[in-house]
């Protein structure tokens, strides 16, 4: 699951204009994805919401929008919240929109492939 978080003044009204953008979305990939738009709090005068994307249906849209490629990001998902917020500016819906902290593997120092270990009757050509 993708979530992107994103702030905005009023969500019980600019809830519907998100869902009919997500709507093109999924227009545009000719399937309906599971996609959801809640709302996750408010303070100081702003309403933050969650969106979540099905990972298949971000797969689809990168095969049809070749653009979400092409944006800066570290990885695709980060790519796809920077094309969406793009996206979404262009259709005048002014929302700020970044990619949720997803809990990831950490990892210490650097990870040795297993197929590549040398083995004992390797030490010994090497004597």
């Amino acid at each position: 699951m993708i979530i992107v978080q994103g702030s905005c003044i009023d969500f019980e009204n600019e809830r519907p204009k998100i869902m009919e953008f997500i709507g093109t979305l999924e227009w545009g990939a000719h399937e309906k994805g599971k996609i959801e738009c809640s709302s996750s709090g408010k303070a100081l005068g702003w309403d933050f919401f969650h969106i979540y994307f099905d990972p298949d249906f971000v797969g689809k849209l990168l095969d049809i929008y070749p653009d979400i490629q092409k944006q800066e990001g570290n990885d695709i998902e980060q790519r796809f919240v920077l094309w969406l917020s793009k996206q979404m500016k262009k259709s005048k819906l002014e929302y700020y929109l970044k990619l949720s902290d997803v809990p990831r593997e950490t990892v210490r120092g650097f990870r040795l492939n297993p197929d590549h270990y040398r083995d004992d009757s390797e030490l010994e050509k090497l004597r």
